[in-house]
């Protein structure tokens, strides 16, 4: 029964800090140097896991996530993430929600204040979490969007949502937009938040645009994961999701021909927010909790795979039996595999 163990933001990519791009992980590096080791299409783990599940591209994330929240989804949905926008010498740079420290009650008074001024368009926001946000669009009105990791600390301008050529649109996207950012901006949270010295909830960025997927190809039998877009996906497939447990010993083993999926995000939450001591123990964390274990997990699943989304695409190792008697094999640094 095979294992797939997908960590995000592992592998870094060449503009990453050059002390997160040190780090060394013995018993990872020891385990890359003896797989069988291939690139897969994918930056990201959410286009990696939109492929896995046979998605066409864009995937409808949104839609999906909200079913892993535990959430109605009827309809069609996007992401309407909290970000900040900021000026950096000539462009319009996105910061994301992790280095904002979103509260749940500023979450919802921001959405309250969005929903009060685009009602009448017919959008519909949820907040699920204080940095996970959504809203309902009517049908004929989805934008194309660019996915929010793609325009993390990126210029914004040309990577904005964009009107689709659908007869009965009725939303101007790009208005949309500018609208949301006037009422944040003047918002008293923002004010609030501008007094005490933290970075303003000054946007939010559309994404992940579609209707809930009813039917998906079931490549796993049983996913740990707490990241909901890997939940919705289990729970779409009628896979049994559980919670992601803290070391692989913990897996648990399904039927002998079925597969198990185990999304380890810890790591993203401190990359995202610039935190490099708190990335670097997430790391060590995961060596000695996870790959550490590697040999046993191979005697117990037969097959492992690694699933380690990098700069242009994904790494994927797979660890059978015959990897315990390349011992001769070179390691190679964490950041040469990226």
């Amino acid at each position: 029964m095979p294992l797939d163990l997908l960590v995000p933001d592992l592998l870094l990519p060449s503009d990453a800090p050059s002390t997160l791009r040190a780090a060394r992980l013995a018993s990872l590096e020891k385990w890359l140097a003896r797989s069988d080791l291939r690139s897969a299409p994918g930056r990201d783990s959410t286009q990696w896991l939109a492929a896995a599940y046979g998605l066409a591209q864009p995937p409808p994330v949104a839609a999906i996530a909200l079913a892993g929240e535990g959430s109605a989804r009827e309809g069609a949905w996007m992401r309407a993430d909290p970000v900040h926008l900021r000026i950096d010498h000539d462009y319009l740079k996105l910061h994301g929600a992790a280095s904002l420290e979103v509260t749940r009650p500023e979450a919802e008074a921001l959405v309250a204040a969005l929903q009060s001024h685009f009602q009448g368009d017919g959008l519909e926001f949820r907040v699920c979490s204080p940095d996970r946000w959504y809203v309902r669009v009517p049908p004929g009105d989805l934008p194309t969007t660019t996915p929010l990791a793609q325009a993390l600390g990126r210029d914004v301008y040309g990577l904005l949502p964009a009107n689709r050529d659908v007869a009965g649109g009725r939303i101007n996207w790009r208005s949309a937009m500018t609208e949301a950012q006037m009422i944040l901006a003047a918002h008293e949270v923002n004010v609030a938040r501008d007094a005490a010295g933290k970075p303003a909830v000054n946007s939010v960025w559309f994404w992940g645009e579609g209707a809930f997927a009813a039917k998906l190809a079931r490549p796993y039998a049983l996913v740990h994961a707490d990241e909901v877009f890997a939940r919705g996906l289990a729970i779409a497939s009628g896979a049994e999701v559980r919670p992601l447990v803290k070391t692989l010993a913990e897996v648990d083993l399904v039927r002998k021909d079925d597969a198990v999926l185990a999304v380890i995000a810890s790591l993203s939450p401190a990359l995202h927010r610039g935190d490099e001591d708190a990335w670097r123990a997430s790391a060590e964390a995961l060596d000695a909790g996870w790959f550490a274990a590697l040999g046993d997990a191979i005697d117990r699943f037969g097959r492992v795979r690694l699933i380690l989304p990098a700069g242009k695409d994904t790494r994927v190792a797979t660890l059978t039996a015959a990897a315990r008697w390349r011992w001769f094999r070179t390691r190679k640094p964490l950041a040469e595999h990226a």
